[in-house]
């Protein structure tokens, strides 16, 4: 029995055995005196030990236990590494996947689970929602719903899109990002307006308005 049971019994004459709470705080310290964190338990004659390894078997669940009452550090370890950089990992047959995606299923909130499903599985939606950000070149996504194109059309588009940012100089990090003027907004709709009055046909096609 440890100093601290010692000194409770001391002042509480009544059997210990009466006190469920506090003999279970006196034989939680004794537990952790009596047996160091992953350390294995071997047989001793400490009676510390075995009152600790008694009270293991009374209260804790059987699997995390030997069958003396030490603890099965086994149970203690992970079950399963995950590291998520591998599923973070994006090489030119997902690309290749994703512009097929985007030929079938288009640019548009509904497509984005369809092209996973599909052409890019274990992926999550705001993953792939990103790549194809960076694919076509343009972070704002909004005015793309609708839009259905090949790898080709993917490809002009994103340097349409270049065009735009560095003349307005909205090109950050490999993609158009709009500024508080909105002058690739501005941009967009003068190099669109031009190109209908010139009867060019931009690349990829609308399937529904935006």
């Amino acid at each position: 029995m440890t100093r601290r049971a010692q000194i409770y019994l001391n002042l509480h004459p009544t059997p210990l055995v009466r006190h469920t709470h506090t003999r279970r705080l006196v034989s939680m310290a004794d537990t952790m005196m009596a047996t160091p964190p992953s350390t294995p338990s071997a047989p001793s004659d400490d009676p510390r030990i075995a009152w600790a390894n008694a009270t293991r078997l009374a209260v804790t669940r059987p699997d995390a236990l030997n069958l003396d009452g030490s603890l099965n550090q086994q149970f203690f370890k992970p079950k399963k590494v995950v590291f998520a950089t591998e599923k973070a990992k994006w090489n030119e047959s997902d690309w290749d996947n994703l512009y097929r995606g985007i030929e079938k299923y288009g640019i548009d909130p509904s497509s984005w689970r369809k092209i996973i499903e599909e052409f890019c599985p274990n992926r999550e939606v705001l993953f792939i929602r990103i790549k194809a950000s960076r694919a076509i070149g343009s972070q704002g996504l909004n005015r793309y719903h609708g839009w259905i194109g090949s790898k080709a059309d993917v490809l002009a588009e994103y340097e349409r899109n270049k065009q735009i940012g560095l003349a307005t100089g909205c090109w950050k990090g490999g993609i158009l990002v709009e500024n508080d003027h909105k002058h690739a907004e501005a941009a967009i709709r003068k190099r669109d307006a031009e190109e209908a009055a010139a009867g060019l046909q931009p690349p990829g096609k609308r399937v529904k308005l935006h």
